[in-house]
This record gives C-alpha cells, structure tokens and sequence, in this order.
C-alpha cells in the first residue's frame, strides 16, 4: 500500500476527484480521513501523556516508532497494492506532514486543492440555502474556525516550494479534467488511466445526515462548471480578500498556474 495525502480548502472538488480516481481499481479513497488524527494523537501519548508508563516497562524509542508506522495498515487494512489518496485538509501543515514522513513515507506525494476564497464561502452559503438555514459567515471567518486553519496549512504549502506538493485548483479540475487527472498521474508516478468523466458513479460518499447538512458531498454524474448566484455581503467580500492577502499574497495563483501545462 502506497499512501498519497490529499489536503487543501473545503468546497473545492475534493469528493469529485476521490470519485473519479477509485474508477481505477488501483486506486482507494474513503472519504474523510481519521487517519491524521489519530496518528497525531498516538504520538503525542508516547510523548507525553503515556511516557512514564513506556519508561516504566521497557518501552524504548523505536515502539513508538514502530507503533506509528503501523497504524495506517490497521486504518487500511484491505489495500495491499494499492495507492490510497488519504483526505484530510490539515494533512501539509509543518508538524503533521513531519509526521506524515518520518513514520509513513520519506517521499510521499501530497495532492493540494484550491479555490478562491470567495468562491468557497459562496458555496458554503449555497449548501446552507439548500437547507434552508442562513450561511454562517461569522463562525466561517471566525479566526479560530476550522476554516481558516485550513487555511494556513494550504498557506504554508503554498509558500514553501515542496516538490512533493501539487497543487490542483477547483476551475482546472472541472473545466480541464483530463490534463488536470494526468498531472495527479504524473506527480505520482502511476500509468495513466482513461476516466469515464461523462457518467460519474457516486462510490465514495461522507454522511452528510450526520452533520445535519444535506448535500455538502454530493457530486453531479457528469462534470459541469456551475454558476453560483449567491451574491455575498460586501462585508464579507473584504474578509475574504483580507483572508487571501494575508496567507496568499500574490502566490497562489502563480502556484497554481506553475502546474498547468497548456
């Protein structure tokens, strides 16, 4: 099993590129993934919170080691053979891809989505619509949300020249499909597969029910660059452009750019 990170903003086609890379039978993806977390947690109980009892019994530096590394064949325990693309967008801040080498790939590839920030509240306000709830600006842009700390780990891969990060924007990945799939098969280093981008079978799903929000993972069968008519606030248009000045400056786009090869 080869594991492949998949990170980066909300709301910018990460369920869609999940299931049109699994039509390739050598490829997994589950959804969302605990796996980061509790590998994060793990570390931190033989650090600390479990260290005197390891002491205590023996337990040197490499069980932790070894412990570590072990937990994403229990996570994934039917994919010999496979590459599987683990989602989590927190995956490529400092300490968690530091993490993700030292105890499951010294090179392992990261696939990193991006969006607009505009465009990524408006569509959030748009699911909150279909549910007939107000968008929750506030509690999006709040400074200590999950969003944003999303937001400044795709920052600091954004600023930090990885050759093992791609990046992928939304607008490439659903206008330009298959030079955007080629680039993910390059970056891997995997043989390129012919996906069927016309009639999108819906395989890997998140319970949506759970979060009492419905919709927020559904894909359409057939790939389309859909116009949203949310018209945001201008309020929090200038928070969104605060949010891109502050983490992006002007090297996303270029980023981003840097991947295409028309």
């Amino acid at each position: 099993m080869e594991i492949v990170l998949l990170s980066g903003l909300p709301r910018t086609g990460s369920t869609l590129l999940q299931n049109l890379l699994v039509q390739n039978t050598k490829i997994q993806a589950d959804g969302n993934s605990a796996l980061c977390q509790i590998m994060w947690d793990a570390k931190i109980s033989c650090e600390h919170n479990a260290a005197q009892q390891l002491i205590g019994v023996g337990k040197d530096v490499s069980f932790k080691a070894n412990f570590l590394k072990n937990i994403p064949s229990i996570y994934y325990p039917d994919s010999t053979g496979k590459i599987v693309f683990d989602k989590c967008r927190t995956w490529v801040n400092g300490t968690n891809i530091s993490m993700a080498r030292q105890y499951i790939s010294e090179d392992i590839k990261s696939i990193i989505m991006v969006r607009p920030i505009e465009e990524i509240i408006a569509s959030f306000a748009r699911v909150a619509s279909q549910n007939n709830r107000p968008p929750a600006y506030e509690l999006l842009l709040n400074k200590d949300s999950d969003f944003l700390r999303e937001v400044h780990a795709t920052s600091t891969a954004v600023n930090s020249g990885d050759p093992n990060f791609f990046f992928v924007s939304y607008e490439d990945l659903v206008t330009d499909t298959e030079r955007t799939l080629s680039g993910i098969y390059r970056h891997i280093g995997l043989d390129r597969f012919i996906h069927n981008t016309q009639k999108i079978v819906q395989t890997v799903f998140e319970n949506d029910e759970a979060n009492d929000i419905v919709g927020m993972h559904t894909i359409r069968p057939k790939i389309s660059y859909k116009i949203n008519k949310i018209v945001l606030p201008d309020w929090v248009k200038a928070a969104c452009e605060n949010i891109t000045d502050t983490f992006f400056g002007n090297t996303l786009l270029g980023k981003v750019n840097g991947n295409k090869t028309r």
